[in-house]
């Protein structure tokens, strides 16, 4: 039962990060075809853009985090 368990949560865990990836990427494209069709200025799209790299700083550091936790449980 426990490995089920473990199984669901790390299933869940991936398909959250997924879903994460897929929305910073709907943002990048969106603020790239603001900026090509003049909707955005660059004063605009910068805040957009903070925002987006915010959330790969922050998914860099989960990822790092799991991946320091697979190297501790491996050796």
């Amino acid at each position: 039962m426990a490995i089920d368990e473990e199984n669901e949560l790390l299933l869940e865990q991936k398909l959250n990060q997924k879903l994460y990836f897929v929305e910073m990427e709907q943002a990048l494209v969106e603020v790239t075809y603001c900026l090509k069709t003049y909707d955005y200025t660059i004063e605009q799209a910068i805040p957009r853009l903070i925002k987006i790299i915010d959330m790969l700083e922050v998914e860099q550091k989960v990822i790092m985090n799991e991946i320091s936790k697979i190297i501790r449980n491996s050796g």
